[in-house]
């Protein structure tokens, strides 16, 4: 540090100045350097970061790391890159036919107004419904008449109908039967009127449904 005094008239005016001398830059740098230049370059803190100073001082680095990272960034740009989520949506690709909508429903209840007498349980695997002789009875769904006629056993005049999917649906205790064995039918169909033939205590529909022989509530395929 040298000290200059100037001495003006009326003023004192005292200048501190301080003389540093100045490092000469290397001339072709190495882009990996020796010990002896990272030291001749940085004289203070430890040699690992003096050397990782030395390598982000570069411009030939600096260049380089900007040109490689240009020429990544292009090639991920122009390479097409493989589609795993259509490959894999098309393994799993599912085309389904288009159904045209009936004018009927599939599933439907068998009389109308609906009026539940007695519902399914343990020692009754069916479903009364309730209204007159003059009450329509209708099939649940479409099929074809595997039996129409009386019933000895206590159903009275009975309608078998067999339908998809191994469902059978019986109606017993009917007033009249309409339809005949082996006819084709559907959801608009009459298959006969209520009534309290066979071991009937009162008017009504005896509804049971059965899947592969076995018993079913009916409500599980009226409520589809």
């Amino acid at each position: 540090m040298r000290h200059f005094n100037v001495e003006l008239p009326k003023y004192r005016l005292q200048l501190h100045v301080k003389l540093v001398k100045r490092r000469k830059p290397l001339l072709d740098e190495p882009i990996i350097p020796t010990v002896s230049v990272v030291k001749r370059k940085y004289r203070k803190g430890s040699y690992p970061g003096r050397f990782a100073r030395y390598l982000a001082d570069h411009k030939n680095i600096r260049k380089i790391l900007a040109t490689g990272f240009a020429t990544i960034m292009i090639s991920t740009a122009l390479i097409p890159q493989p589609n795993y989520a259509q490959a894999e949506a098309g393994e799993n690709l599912i085309i389904e036919t288009q159904t045209n909508l009936l004018t009927e429903k599939s599933v439907t209840y068998p009389t109308s107004p609906i009026k539940i007498n007695q519902g399914y349980s343990l020692f009754h695997r069916a479903i009364d419904f309730g209204g007159t002789v003059e009450t329509s009875v209708k099939p649940v769904t479409a099929g074809v008449v595997a039996y129409a006629g009386w019933d000895k056993s206590g159903y009275g005049n009975l309608v078998i109908l067999q339908h998809k999917n191994g469902l059978d649906s019986y109606y017993a205790h009917l007033s009249k039967i309409e339809v005949k064995t082996g006819q084709s039918i559907n959801t608009e169909t009459e298959i006969g009127k209520m009534g309290a033939t066979g071991r009937a205590t009162g008017i009504h529909l005896h509804l049971e449904i059965h899947q592969n022989g076995v018993s079913i509530n009916p409500l599980t395929v009226l409520s589809r």
